[in-house]
C-alpha cells in the first residue's frame, strides 16, 4: 500500500516533552507511523458516560509539505499563503494554513481513497479522548500548572498583542513544543484545529439547505498563536463559519483503527415514539447478512452524533426490531445506529444514526412534510436526495389542476424535503395549458441517475410554452439536463393525452429514462439515456395501437439482466423492438410479479379496462402467452375492469391472490382470484388494502384509512382486535411501502397540521417483532417501483415474497 503523506519517520524520544515521557498513557505510537492509537476511552458526562470508540490519530496536525502532495496530485488550489502556488520557503514543516471545511473535506476524502483506509477531521469527543487530561478536572491537558505556559513549550499570545496577519513571524513548525501524555504535538497552541460535533441535521437551525453535513461544522479545539491562554483550556470549543479561513487554524486527522471501520452501510434506521414514552427501533436486514447475524444497537443521549454511543442491548440480538425502556428522559434527543455481529462476535460496519426526540405524543410517526400550495392535491414520491441513505420525499402540488377541471390559474409545482422533513426546494413545472388539464400529465420519478449516491429528479418541466423531459438536481431543483418532450398523437380532446414516465436499466447496467406519450390510441414511447440522448423510439400506430395503460412496468422478463418494458398489454424489448402483445388494449390494473409458482419466471397480470376485451388476464412475461383470463368472452358481467390489486393474502392457495372488480368507477362488487384463475371469493370487501405488519408468510390487509387491520381467510377478512396501524384521527391513507426500518410496511397518510393545512406524514410499527425478513427495499425492482409509484402513473401495490433468515 502507498505511504500516506502523514507518515513520516520521527526520534524515538520526545526532545520537547515537558511531561513525563515514559508514560504515555494507555495509547503507544504505531511503529514508525505519524499515527498515535488511542484506546477506547470513557468520558465523564453528567450522569451518564460518552464512549469513544479506538481510533488512530495524526500526532501532529498536517503540515504544507503533506498538503501540498494532495494538490500536485489532484490540482486542487493551493492555500492563499503558498506563493504562486508553492510552499514559502522555509515552511515546508510549519501546519498548513488558510483552510476551511470545503479543503478538509476534499483532502480527507482524496487520502482516504489512496490509502484505502476511512480518515476524518477529529471528532470533539475524539480531541478529548486524545487530549488525556489526568486527574478528570485539570484545567490543561498537562494538568493545572499555569507555569508550564511558556513561550517554549506552548504557542499562544500571552498578551493580546500579536497582529493577526502576521503569521510568518509567530506561527511554529508542526512538530513543536510541549507534547501530551499521548506523545502528541500541538494539542494546545500553534494553531486551532478543525473539529467534529456531528450535528443531527433534524435539529440544527437556521439554515437554508443542507448540502453536506460539513456544511454544519463549525468546532474548532486546541486554540492558536493569536489567541490567550483562555482557549488552551482542556476541551475548550469554539464557533467558527465552515467556509472561513484563517491563519491560524489547520487540520489534524484521525483515521479508523486496525480493528474497526468507520465505513457504513444502509440499513435505514429508524427510531419513534411509542405511546408510553419508549423508543422503538428498527432497521433493514440486508441481502450481505446471514442466518448467524446478529445485532447491536448503540445510543447517544446528545442532539451530536460526535461519540460512538452506549450498547443498549445486553447480547446480540438476532431480531431487526428493539424497544428501548431505557433511561429516557422526555424532551431529550437521542441518537440510535446498528452494527452487524459476526457469528465469531466480530462487530462490522454500522448503520448511519438516526434521532429521535422521546415524547408521548406523535407516536409511530416518523416524518411529516408539510408543502406550501395553493390549492389541495398531493402526490409523493420517495427517494434519496441527500444521499444518507434515508428517503427524502418530493411532492407534486396539484394547485387545482386536475382532470377536465378549469384552469385554476396556479401551476403544478413540485416541492422536495429532506429525510426529516426540511423543504429544499419548491418549482414551478406547468401550467394547465400544456398538460391538457391535469397535474398526472405532469409525471416525476426519483431516482440516482448519475450513481454519485444522491436521486435526482426526473420531471416533464414546461420552459416557456415548450414541455421537456428535465433532470433536475434532487438538492436545489437546478435543470441538469432537458430535452423535449415527445409530441402527442393523440386525439388531444379526450383522455388519451395522458403522459407517463418511468426509469429501468434498459441494458443492465446504466439507468434509462422512458416516456410515453398518449394512453388510449397512437402510444409515443420514447428512451433516453441518464442524459438524455435518444436511444429509441417506439410508434405504437399499428396492431398495437391502444395498448397504454397508465404506468410503465420495467422488468427483466427474460432474466437476460436487461429490463424490457412492458407498457400495457405490450412488452417491447430492451431496444425498442417489439417483444409481444396481447392485443387486449388498455388495461387499468397492470403488475409484473412471479405469480405462478410453477411457471418459470415472471407473469404479469392485467385487470383490461376495454369493453370488449374488459377482464382478468395472467400473462407469460417472457413469451407473452395467456396462462389464463375471465372475461366478457367467460361472464358477461365485465363492461370495465377498473380497480384492483394483487397480494399473496391467503396461504391456502399458491402465489398471489388478485382482487378486481368488473364494472367500472362505482362498482363496489369485487371477486378475489386465485393465480391459477379460479374464484375465490365473491364478493370481497371493498376498501382494503394489502398491508406488511406481522412478519407471517402472508399480507395483511387494512382499511379504514390504516385503522383497522385484518387477515383474510379464505372466505371472511378477520379484524385483528386492539390493532391500529395508522394511530393518527383524521388522516386519510395514500399508499403503504417499505420505506424506513425494517420489512414491514410503512403507510403514507395524508393529515394536517395544527393550522389546518394538509401534509404528509409517514407511520410506522411502534414495538419490536421477533422476526427478520430480507428488506424489500434490497430489491432493485422494488426501489424502481418506489420511484416512480403515483409520480409515474397511477398508484399501484408492489408485493414481493419476503425471505427471512433461518437458523
Amino acid at each position: 500500500m502507498t505511504k500516506s503523506p502523514l507518515r513520516v519517520l520521527i526520534p524515538c524520544f520526545l526532545a520537547l516533552c515537558a511531561i513525563s515521557c515514559s508514560d504515555p498513557g494507555d495509547g503507544q505510537p504505531l511503529g514508525s507511523e505519524d499515527f498515535v492509537h488511542i484506546p477506547e476511552t470513557f468520558l465523564p458526562a453528567g450522569g451518564d458516560s460518552i464512549r469513544v470508540a479506538a481510533f488512530d490519530i495524526g500526532e501532529h496536525v498536517v503540515t504544507n509539505k503533506e498538503y501540498a502532495q494532495f494538490l500536485n496530485a489532484t490540482g486542487y488550489p493551493a492555500p492563499i499563503h503558498f506563493e504562486k502556488g508553492k510552499i514559502p520557503r522555509g515552511f515546508e514543516e510549519y501546519p498548513v494554513i488558510y483552510v476551511n471545511r470545503e479543503d478538509a473535506d476534499a483532502y480527507v476524502n482524496w487520502l482516504s481513497e489512496r490509502e484505502g483506509r476511512q480518515y476524518a477531521l477529529p471528532g470533539t469527543n475524539q480531541y478529548v479522548a486524545a487530549s488525556r487530561r489526568k486527574g478528570g478536572k485539570a484545567r490543561y491537558f498537562w494538568g493545572d500548572d499555569d507555569s508550564l505556559l511558556h513561550p517554549d513549550s506552548i504557542n499562544y499570545d500571552s498578551d493580546g498583542s500579536r497582529l493577526f496577519d502576521n503569521w510568518k513571524e509567530y506561527l511554529k513548525p508542526a512538530k513543536w513544543g510541549m507534547r501530551n501524555a499521548y506523545g502528541l504535538y500541538g494539542m494546545a497552541g500553534n494553531v486551532w484545529q478543525l473539529t467534529q460535533q456531528l450535528q443531527d441535521p433534524a435539529v440544527s437551525t437556521f439554515k437554508y439547505r443542507i448540502e453536506k453535513l460539513i456544511d454544519l461544522e463549525r468546532t474548532l479545539m486546541g486554540g492558536s498563536w493569536a489567541r490567550g491562554p483562555e482557549y488552551l483550556a482542556f476541551g475548550m470549543k469554539v464557533s467558527q463559519s465552515p467556509g472561513l479561513k484563517a491563519p491560524d487554524v489547520g487540520i489534524r486527522l484521525v483515521r479508523e483503527a486496525v480493528s474497526g471501520t468507520w465505513k457504513t452501510v444502509n440499513r435505514k434506521p429508524v427510531a419513534v415514539n411509542t405511546p408510553e414514552g419508549n423508543v422503538a427501533v428498527s432497521w433493514a436486514v440486508l441481502r450481505a447478512d446471514t442466518p448467524g447475524t446478529r445485532y447491536n444497537v448503540y445510543r447517544i443521549k446528545s442532539g451530536n452524533r460526535d461519540s460512538d454511543g452506549l450498547k443498549v442491548n445486553a447480547q446480540p440480538l438476532a431480531g431487526s426490531s428493539l424497544l428501548d425502556t431505557v433511561n429516557l428522559l422526555p424532551g431529550a434527543r437521542y441518537q440510535y445506529r446498528v452494527a452487524a455481529v459476526a457469528a465469531d462476535g466480530q462487530e462490522g460496519a454500522s448503520s448511519d444514526w438516526t434521532g429521535v426526540t422521546v415524547a408521548t405524543e406523535n407516536a409511530a410517526q416518523v416524518v411529516t412534510f408539510s408543502p406550501v400550495y395553493q390549492l389541495p392535491g398531493f402526490t409523493p414520491v420517495f427517494g434519496d436526495l441527500e444521499g444518507y441513505g434515508q428517503l427524502g420525499c418530493v411532492i407534486r402540488l396539484a394547485n387545482g389542476n386536475t382532470e377536465t377541471s378549469q384552469d385554476p390559474g396556479h401551476p403544478v409545482q413540485l416541492e422536495a424535503f429532506t429525510s426529516f422533513g426540511r423543504s429544499l426546494w419548491r418549482k414551478d413545472i406547468a401550467v394547465h395549458g400544456n398538460i391538457y388539464g391535469s397535474a398526472s400529465n405532469c409525471p416525476f420519478n426519483v431516482w440516482d441517475m448519475d450513481n454519485d449516491g444522491r436521486a435526482e429528479v426526473i420531471t416533464l418541466l414546461q420552459i416557456g410554452e415548450v414541455n421537456y423531459v428535465a433532470i433536475l438536481d434532487g438538492m436545489s431543483g437546478r435543470v441538469k439536463f432537458k430535452t423535449p418532450w415527445p409530441e402527442m398523437a393523440s386525439d388531444v380532446s379526450r383522455s388519451s393525452t395522458r403522459i407517463q414516465l418511468s426509469v429501468g436499466y434498459l441494458d443492465g447496467k446504466n439507468p434509462a429514462i422512458i416516456t410515453q406519450t398518449g394512453i388510449y390510441e397512437n402510444e409515443v414511447l420514447t428512451a433516453y439515456d441518464a442524459q438524455l440522448n435518444h436511444l429509441w423510439t417506439y410508434n405504437s400506430f399499428g396492431a398495437t395501437n391502444g395498448s397504454g395503460g397508465h404506468k410503465i412496468e420495467i422488468a427483466d422478463v427474460d432474466g437476460d439482466g436487461r429490463q424490457e418494458v412492458v407498457y400495457g398489454t405490450t412488452c417491447l424489448n430492451w431496444d425498442g423492438t417489439l417483444r409481444w402483445s396481447i392485443y387486449r388494449q388498455h388495461p387499468d390494473i397492470i403488475s409484473v410479479q412471479d405469480y405462478l409458482p410453477d411457471n418459470p419466471g415472471l407473469e404479469v397480470f392485467y385487470l383490461v379496462e376495454s369493453s370488449i376485451h374488459a377482464g382478468a388476464y395472467l400473462v407469460d412475461a417472457d413469451s407473452g402467452k395467456v396462462l389464463w383470463k375471465n372475461n366478457r368472452e367467460d361472464d358477461r358481467r365485465w363492461s370495465h375492469g377498473h380497480a384492483g390489486w394483487t397480494a399473496d393474502i391467503w396461504d391456502g392457495s399458491p402465489g398471489m391472490e388478485c382482487v378486481v372488480n368488473r364494472a367500472g368507477h362505482n362498482d363496489r362488487n369485487f371477486v378475489v382470484f386465485s393465480s391459477a384463475g379460479a374464484i375465490l371469493q365473491e364478493p370481497f370487501p371493498a376498501g382494503y388494502l394489502p398491508f406488511e405488519w406481522d412478519g407471517d408468510n402472508t399480507r395483511e390487509l387494512i382499511g379504514q384509512n390504516g385503522f383497522e387491520l385484518g387477515n383474510w381467510d379464505g372466505k371472511n377478512v378477520v379484524e385483528v382486535p386492539g390493532v391500529h396501524p395508522n394511530p393518527i384521527q383524521g388522516s386519510r391513507l395514500i399508499y403503504t411501502a417499505d420505506l424506513y426500518g425494517d420489512f414491514r410496511d410503512e403507510l403514507v397518510v395524508l393529515t394536517k397540521t395544527p393550522d389546518g393545512k394538509d401534509a404528509i406524514t409517514v407511520v410506522t410499527a411502534p414495538g419490536p417483532l421477533d422476526k427478520r425478513y430480507i428488506a424489500p427495499s434490497e430489491d432493485i425492482f422494488y426501489r424502481l417501483w418506489l420511484a416512480r409509484n403515483m409520480g409515474g402513473g397511477y398508484r399501484s401495490v408492489y408485493d414481493t415474497p419476503y425471505r427471512e433468515l433461518e437458523e
